[in-house]
């Protein structure tokens, strides 16, 4: 077998680095959430596994191994070199669809091993013989959430037999550029860290974070298609929107004006990177500081500028970023405060018609991941839009956390212009 290797992508070596500062009994937090996929046309089970080997010689990441090697040099190389290769080595199944709710929560908490085998497993469940859906879990390095919604899409075509043209790109090549003529882009980058870092707030004298997670629920009930009506109206993403919403939640609860903010960027901005299936998010900082004194609508516009800047430079090294957290977050005096990060996941606009705005509700519940940044809102949304925190910062009791999503809820209203309803 041809196991000649690579250097790894940023992003494969972001999750990568993750990985290592993993306790082994939270290892499966870095597979991601499952995949179910419909099957949409009368085929026999080996046509599903068909699809799923071609769709692995389509994207190279999807039978990749992942290695560092004797001068920690963080490698990458193709582990199998055909489909019928790839369906004898990964894992997979048949089950029938009454399994399906059981086999999802299980295999979605075992880990899977991407130094050694296929960076996949997957389950063809059948109803009275035929397939009716396939659950695939892929290992966060291998394809990140617009990744996965680009194999469900190719998945579609492939069990459908129709022809694909060749994929925008590659994870190897990609890493080849980032080393080679890309390379610039790195170091503009480090360049905004530290920028960044150096202005931004330091850290209170109680807010050491703690080893317990503490989690909330915001049930906005508000309708996303609201929310991108008003994006485009403000002519900003409804991402803008949010954390423009966030930015002020943050500044009106813990009472100042400058925030550090950790936004989740999909670096997918470039044509040819928009297709390859492989992990490419990684956190972007943001500096927000106003005064206070703007208009809703002049706040948004005024983050959005910010966010740019930002997300231009989302693609950074993940091992200067490491120093970068070391030298500011822990060596710095007084600390830097290691702020507040955002992950807003939201269907495009007309993904799902619009239903009617429900009431607003707030649950406190211990999250069901342990692991990841000391403030962290996950802001989620197919036809409405739920708000979920978790946290590990002492300096924010319970009763402070509430009145942050209140404060979130309130804004997110004003911008959807809706009122509040019981």
């Amino acid at each position: 077998m041809d196991t000649t290797t690579y250097p790894m992508t940023i992003g494969q070596l972001s999750v990568y680095r993750d990985v290592e500062r993993m306790a082994p009994e939270r290892l499966w937090e870095a597979n991601l959430q499952p995949l179910v996929w419909d099957v949409r046309v009368e085929c026999g089970v080996e046509d599903v596994w068909r699809a799923l080997g071609d769709l692995a010689m389509r994207h190279e990441s999807l039978r990749t191994n992942y290695v560092v090697d004797e001068s920690g040099a963080p490698l990458q190389f193709l582990a199998a070199q055909d489909a019928k290769e790839v369906l004898d080595r990964v894992e997979r199944g048949v089950a029938d669809v009454a399994e399906l709710p059981a086999l999802m929560t299980a295999k979605s908490q075992e880990v899977l091993d991407i130094h050694h085998g296929i960076p996949w497993r997957a389950w063809v469940f059948t109803e009275d013989g035929a397939p009716k859906h396939v659950l695939c879990i892929v290992h966060h390095i291998a394809a990140d959430g617009a990744a996965s919604l680009i194999m469900q899409d190719d998945f579609h075509a492939l069990l459908a037999g129709e022809e694909l043209p060749p994929p925008s790109g590659q994870p190897i090549a990609m890493a080849l550029d980032q080393q080679g003529a890309g390379a610039h882009r790195l170091r503009a980058a480090e360049r905004h860290w530290r920028r960044t870092l150096e202005a931004a707030p330091r850290r209170p004298a109680v807010a050491e974070l703690t080893d317990m997670m503490q989690g909330a629920i915001l049930t906005t009930g508000i309708p996303l298609e609201d929310l991108h009506a008003s994006a485009a109206r403000l002519e900003v993403s409804v991402s803008t929107v949010v954390l423009a919403a966030y930015y002020h939640a943050v500044r009106e609860v813990m009472g100042s004006s400058a925030a550090l903010i950790l936004m989740v960027s999909a670096n997918r901005f470039d044509s040819v990177l928009a297709g390859v299936v492989t992990s490419l998010t990684q956190w972007a900082p943001i500096l927000l500081d106003f005064d206070g004194g703007e208009t809703l609508p002049e706040l948004v516009a005024k983050v959005h500028g910010k966010a740019l800047t930002g997300l231009k430079n989302g693609i950074c090294d993940p091992d200067a970023v490491l120093r970068f957290r070391e030298e500011y977050f822990e060596q710095a005096e007084p600390p830097v405060d290691q702020g507040y990060n955002l992950n807003t996941i939201l269907a495009p606009p007309g993904f799902a018609p619009r239903p009617e705005q429900r009431p607003s509700a707030i649950e406190f519940a211990p999250p069901a991941r342990n692991f990841g940044p000391g403030f962290y809102l996950i802001v989620r949304g197919i036809d409405t839009v739920d708000c979920i925190v978790r946290h590990n910062r002492p300096d924010l009791d319970q009763e402070t956390v509430r009145r942050f999503l209140e404060s979130l809820q309130r804004t997110l209203l004003e911008i959807a212009g809706l009122e509040a309803i019981d």
